[in-house]
């Protein structure tokens, strides 16, 4: 069996962005709203996990805050004063729709702090998987400007401090419904790390993950954007893992791999018009926690991102949290209303994305050499 660890932080479910509707601050037009993202919902998450007797298959680590050291790895000291002055005053933009409030400077370095402590654990060999059950998330996030509830970029800076203890090559698979342009940003001229994002098809931020995005001058290559059409479900997004995320991983031959793991595809989910379920987060974590056993020495990280979903983010987290202790997939109460609809298929409009990109990607079409 495996030995994971579970990171997580009770201050981490303080930080809260405010009344207002979805990612949108109130204004105009917008009435006051509990927001999508603040973190009970969080708390749910990990208490179904522990109800479920899940996390008794984990050893649990209190994460420290990240120090400016660990920030500066990826952000501008100006970027960390924005957040840092915009926390203190209890209230306040960040960045672009990156509210914050007295909390959220601590959260966000406790995000932070989880995934680096994570991965240097895991690369130290003193687990061999680790979960980071964080808020607030962090691929949206660039090197100098917060956005979309991103304060901090969690996985940019861990793959980072990765690179700091002398790793080579990182994988970066991103499954959060919304494309992570704070982590593609940050490695795309990289050539030591594969950026690789299966997400929702022009669904935020505009025009960011396109296919033609593949990295550029030392990193070209290094990018790998799956933009599924909105609608997808288990089968389409399991064949963008074993069609696609797997071949280019074999390709690129990491020695650690990152997991950036929103569960925001969730067919319930109000931020995205997906149609995952947990059997589909479920069988993606074991592909990737086999893979890790393949090409790492078992090394791999998963980061919370998105979630919005008050009823079925927490059985998300546990379909997840499920197969990172090596257990079946948990009994799901919902999975009735989304297993049986035409979507969960692949379509022929979702088989040509994988297609297109199986013949026309560098890493996928032989065209890159380690």
């Amino acid at each position: 069996m495996p030995d994971p660890a579970w990171y997580s932080h009770e201050i981490c479910f303080w930080h809260d962005p405010g009344p207002g509707s979805g990612y949108v601050p109130v204004g105009p037009g917008v009435e006051p709203l509990r927001q999508f993202a603040v973190d009970p919902d969080l708390r749910r998450s990990e208490g179904l996990v522990r109800a479920a007797g899940v996390m008794d298959r984990f050893r649990q680590v209190t994460p420290v805050p990240a120090k400016d050291d660990d920030l500066l790895l990826v952000h501008t000291p100006e970027h960390v004063e924005r957040v840092e002055a915009a926390s203190a005053l209890g209230a306040g933009d960040a960045g672009v729709y990156a509210h914050v409030n007295y909390h959220s400077a601590l959260a966000a370095r406790l995000a932070v702090g989880a995934c680096v402590q994570a991965t240097e654990a895991v690369l130290a060999g003193e687990f061999d998987r680790a979960y980071c059950l964080v808020r607030p998330p962090g691929h949206h996030a660039e090197p100098d400007r917060a956005m979309a509830l991103c304060l901090y970029n969690n996985v940019a800076i861990a793959a980072r401090a990765a690179q700091r203890l002398g790793v080579r090559r990182v994988l970066v698979f991103d499954w959060d419904v919304h494309h992570g342009n704070g982590i593609q940003r940050a490695f795309y001229e990289d050539p030591d790390v594969l950026y690789v994002s299966v997400h929702q098809d022009g669904l935020f931020p505009p025009a960011s993950g396109l296919v033609t995005e593949t990295g550029k001058g030392a990193g070209a290559g290094t990018t790998l954007n799956v933009p599924l059409p909105a609608g997808s479900g288990h089968d389409t997004y399991l064949a963008a893992v074993h069609r696609l995320v797997v071949p280019a991983a074999r390709a690129f031959a990491p020695e650690l791999i990152l997991v950036a793991a929103g569960v925001d595809a969730g067919g319930h989910d109000p931020m995205g018009r997906m149609m995952c379920t947990s059997r589909t987060f479920h069988a993606m974590t074991t592909a990737m926690c086999d893979l890790a056993d393949e090409l790492t020495g078992g090394r791999i990280v998963f980061a919370h991102e998105g979630g919005y979903s008050a009823w079925y983010q927490p059985m998300l987290v546990l379909g997840t949290a499920s197969a990172i202790a090596g257990l079946p997939e948990p009994q799901d109460p919902f999975l009735h209303a989304l297993e049986h609809l035409p979507g969960q298929r692949l379509q022929p409009h979702q088989r040509r994305v994988v297609e297109h990109l199986e013949t026309h990607h560098p890493l996928l079409a032989g065209e890159f050499g380690p």
